[in-house]
């Protein structure tokens, strides 16, 4: 990998500063979504991005209005916040002149990527679908509840946000969506307005969770049934959540594949 193969930059989109990186030069286009209190540097670290040949891919690691590079404004949580997302990201795409391509977004990231492919249409060519999950059963509800105070966590929980964000930033961010979690589960059924929109999804998909996953949703309940055989799934055996950071080879591999099988003929 030579200096030039990985830049840091902005551009103007709508009304926002958007920051974003840029890795490789190839002619694969892909976009790569954060996660919630997420940043590309913390979910799209380098070390991650250099397991893919650079003359293969152009990889856009969009920061979200509100997280890391696109601030301020500071985030505003709401039920809304990954439909409201899918407009910068397909903003920042035409602007950079890569089109179609290919979306690919991580947790929270994984339901703007859902709004992404519904609304790009013809400019999105895939999906890419990591640990996400459309819905939230009760189960769930109560396990973001049990994480609302970040001053609860762990040290190795909060550290990787604490190495982006200041503490308050995490703790007052973090709390707003367990409460946006809660109106899903309590006012809308459990559906994420991405649910609502994935049956406009008419690109290849490939979903890939972790086996040790304990936050993500079943595909079988969530993508499947919907996108049926436009959908191949992966599934990492010792992967949790972050599975993908953890296993960057193996991710790699599976997203060259999904690619180079997947081209329109």
């Amino acid at each position: 990998m030579t200096q030039t193969d990985y830049i840091e930059s902005h551009e103007q989109i709508k009304d926002t500063q958007i920051g974003y990186c840029r890795y490789g030069h190839g002619p694969n286009y892909i976009l790569a979504v954060c996660g919630a209190v997420g940043c590309y540097k913390k979910d799209w670290p380098l070390k991650v991005l250099s397991h893919f040949p650079p003359d293969l891919v152009t990889i856009i690691g969009i920061d979200p209005p509100g997280y890391g590079t696109s601030r301020p404004p500071e985030r505003k949580q709401e039920v809304q916040r990954c439909m409201k997302d899918s407009e910068y990201c397909l903003g920042l795409m035409e602007t950079l002149k890569l089109e179609p391509f290919t979306v690919m977004g991580w947790s929270e990231g994984a339901r703007t990527t859902v709004h992404v492919a519904a609304k790009g249409k013809e400019k999105v060519n895939r999906m890419i679908v990591l640990a996400g999950a459309t819905k939230v059963n009760h189960l769930g509800a109560m396990a973001f509840k049990g994480m609302r105070e970040t001053n609860h966590w762990l040290p190795a929980g909060r550290q990787p946000y604490l190495d982006h964000y200041p503490e308050e930033f995490l703790r007052t961010q973090w709390a707003a969506l367990c409460d946006v979690v809660d109106q899903v589960h309590t006012f809308m059924g459990g559906r994420f307005p991405c649910d609502l929109v994935l049956p406009q999804v008419k690109c290849p998909t490939l979903i890939m969770n972790g086996g040790m996953d304990r936050f993500c949703g079943d595909p079988n309940v969530c993508f499947i049934p919907v996108l049926k055989s436009l959908a191949k799934v992966e599934i990492h055996a010792q992967g949790n959540h972050d599975f993908y950071q953890k296993y960057p080879k193996w991710f790699s591999a599976k997203v060259l594949e999904f690619l180079k099988t997947s081209e329109q003929k």
